[in-house]
């Protein structure tokens, strides 16, 4: 009997030939998530949060001929336009109103603040 392994519970696997690869950080103060979307405008790609997941989603854009002035015929043409959405888990409490995105050399880092855990006692009653 074959065993299947779980899926990693931080991050959905990139299931389409263009989904951006993601990376997930945390400073002291920031969640941090990296998505590496090269030739991707960013205008093409919406950034959601539900519950306590971020939705990164978009279209790649198709691959753009260029010759130098004569008509070329593709051999091969693997970068047609498609569409990717990735869906990543918020492993820790942020303040997701909070949350900022810049896009910079083909890379969407978006950032949220982390929330500061409040430290509480519970006292124990004797009966």
């Amino acid at each position: 009997m074959m065993k299947r392994f779980p899926v990693d519970p931080l991050m959905q696997p990139a299931s389409q030939c263009c989904s951006p690869l993601i990376d997930l950080y945390e400073t002291e103060s920031h969640l941090v998530f990296e998505a590496e979307l090269p030739g991707v405008d960013p205008e093409e790609v919406v950034l959601q949060v539900v519950e306590h997941f971020l939705i990164v989603e978009g279209t790649c854009p198709p691959s753009r001929r260029e010759t130098s002035g004569a008509a070329g015929t593709f051999l091969c043409m693997e970068r047609q336009g498609r569409t990717f959405r990735r869906i990543l888990n918020i492993p820790i409490a942020v303040d997701i109103t909070k949350g900022s995105a810049t896009y910079r050399n083909g890379v969407v880092t978006v950032r949220f603040p982390k929330l500061k855990g409040k430290r509480i006692t519970i006292p124990i009653e004797q009966k």
